[in-house]
């Protein structure tokens, strides 16, 4: 991924997830047709998800709730669209 930030570096995280036993099947076959780890997959695919999210100027007013119910999610989406 090419970041719009010069000093950007990669940072090791380490993380605790879980899968469906057929995803890790398709991720661990993505990664071995690849030839690279599961764990640069996934790196891959969080960098690849939030891509265009730097590409935005100002999210600095954006709010990321904790949690959030299923209505309220809908709702959220509801209010995007009809703007």
């Amino acid at each position: 991924m090419k970041s719009v930030n010069p000093k950007n570096e990669y940072i090791p995280l380490d993380l605790k997830i879980s899968v469906r036993r057929d995803t890790l099947r398709l991720i661990s076959e993505m990664a071995r047709d690849m030839g690279i780890t599961i764990n640069e997959v996934f790196s891959f695919l969080a960098e690849d998800s939030v891509i265009d999210l730097e590409l935005l100027d100002n999210l600095n007013n954006v709010e990321i709730p904790n949690k959030c119910s299923l209505d309220d999610l809908k709702n959220e989406m509801l209010k995007k669209k009809l703007c």
